[in-house]
């Protein structure tokens, strides 16, 4: 699984559902959010944002719930 740094937090990758995987934020050694893709196409959005550098702060979790990241 992958991890992608961020300033202040980073984002873990891990297993949830077969090929499905869920991203969780972490700051301080605390998730405060998880990032839950609605199927494997959203899977590979969420991977190619992270990839390209794109911060978190703002995006939804799959849940409905916009995700703050608190400084």
């Amino acid at each position: 699984m992958r991890v992608w740094e961020r300033k202040g937090y980073r984002v873990e990758e891990k297993l949830f559902d077969h090929d499905l995987h869920e991203f969780d934020v972490v700051k301080d050694g605390e998730v405060i959010a998880t990032i839950t893709p609605a199927d494997l196409e959203d899977m590979q959005r969420i991977i190619e944002a992270l990839d390209a550098g794109e911060d978190v702060n703002g995006w939804e979790d799959g849940m409905g719930n916009t995700i703050y990241i608190p400084e």
